[in-house]
């Protein structure tokens, strides 16, 4: 259930990026100034949620690891196949809009069946038994509601000791990522901890809470239909096509709602972002799954991960929702697909991982090089391929002075 719990916020993660990414930036985008400050707003509440999903998919692999387990951040592409989790969530790249914001808000809905937030999606019959353990839950609440309860059983089989055996030097703590409640889990205080933070971060626990990520959700729903009240034609978000890719992955199926990018430049800048966020999974994992590494060595490996955040993904993504899908897609735009390929795992090696990701950094870097662009886009290639060589330098140097 902590695996589970690790893909669904990663994947979870990714679908409010997306639409983040998918938001008008300007006026000249057909939006008045005031309903600019709203949509600005908006996306500002989305990334910082965003960020904290990002803290719940930590939390939960510290938790596997206390318990012995190997960290998860491996997950489906998007869109996942109904049979990935409960049929309850419903996860796409889709760009913000009312549908959207109402998956949001269904998905981060309170346990409480009086909180007036019924499934607007049709539900499927209930998995087979055998399954139960791990899929019968119908909201994150509930999800993290059995991992504690499970806790709780295993703590009381074995004792603490025997439960949280795993390392606790190798859990990854707020001295490496500026999330606050990022705390090591040590034994079932401070696992319990994790998983209420969890609880009452998204859904708000038992009930309605305005800060939750739910709330949030709900809020920003009540502004954007009072936009809508005030000017019918309101669309705060670019054209984006629903869960573009510049290739089918293995594991989407044929007859989902997948859209290709045709493009030649807007395929070539998809690769680019996916290879980008490849890499950066494989740096977090590495934090999370090291051994060999010194405090500066795992320092800078955070702070490559920052950067690749900040300035490669967050740009790439931006970008991407300007440029054309192609001709099937008229008047539309792509955006990025968060596509992992079948061959990315965490590097097992510190020595070996390093060198992987200074070559990985320098190919990418180079791509960069190679792409025939000018404009916006330009200017954010030269942006990338620098932080990129950037990084590369850096994991080169470190290597060299040990």
């Amino acid at each position: 259930m902590l695996t589970e719990a690790a893909e669904l916020e990663h994947g979870i993660m990714c679908c409010y990026l997306f639409a983040a990414f998918s938001m008008k930036r300007g006026v000249d985008e057909g939006i008045t100034e005031e309903q600019l400050k709203s949509v600005r707003r908006w996306r500002r509440t989305i990334l910082q949620i965003s960020i904290e999903e990002m803290l719940h998919m930590c939390l939960a692999c510290n938790l596997l690891t206390a318990v012995g387990g190997a960290p998860h951040l491996r997950r489906p592409n998007l869109p996942v196949s109904p049979k990935a989790y409960p049929p309850s969530f419903k996860l796409e790249l889709a760009p913000f809009c009312r549908e959207t914001l109402e998956n949001f808000i269904f998905i981060e809905r309170p346990e409480d069946p009086d909180s007036g937030t019924g499934s607007p999606f049709p539900q499927s019959p209930k998995l087979s038994d055998i399954f139960s353990s791990a899929r019968e839950y119908q909201s994150q609440g509930r999800l993290y509601h059995g991992i504690e309860d499970g806790l709780q059983y295993l703590s009381q089989k074995y004792g603490e000791d025997g439960l949280f055996l795993g390392p606790h030097n190798a859990q990854i703590a707020g001295a490496y990522f500026n999330l606050p409640g990022l705390n090591p889990v040590i034994d079932l205080s401070s696992a319990e901890a994790a998983l209420q933070g969890i609880i009452v971060q998204g859904e708000g626990g038992r009930g309605f809470s305005k800060d939750s990520h739910h709330g949030r959700f709900i809020a920003i729903q009540d502004e954007y239909e009072q936009v809508l009240k005030d000017d019918p034609a309101f669309v705060p978000a670019r054209p984006v096509i629903w869960n573009p890719y510049s290739m089918l992955p293995s594991d989407v199926d044929i007859d989902s709602e997948v859209n290709l990018i045709e493009d030649p430049l807007s395929i070539d800048i998809s690769n680019l972002f996916d290879g980008c966020y490849e890499i950066l999974i494989q740096v977090l994992g590495r934090l999370f799954a090291h051994a060999e590494e010194t405090e500066d060595q795992l320092k800078q490996l955070s702070d490559i991960t920052e950067g690749l955040m900040v300035d490669v993904i967050g740009p790439l993504g931006d970008a991407l929702t300007l440029l054309p899908a192609g001709p099937s897609h008229s008047g539309q735009t792509a955006g990025p697909s968060f596509r992992f390929s079948r061959d990315v795992n965490t590097p097992p090696h510190g020595d070996a991982a390093r060198a992987l990701f200074v070559e990985r950094f320098k190919e990418l870097s180079a791509y960069c090089g190679f792409l025939e662009t000018s404009g916006s886009i330009a200017t954010v290639l030269t942006r990338v391929r620098r932080s990129l060589a950037q990084y590369a330098d850096q994991l080169s140097s470190s290597s060299r002075a040990d």
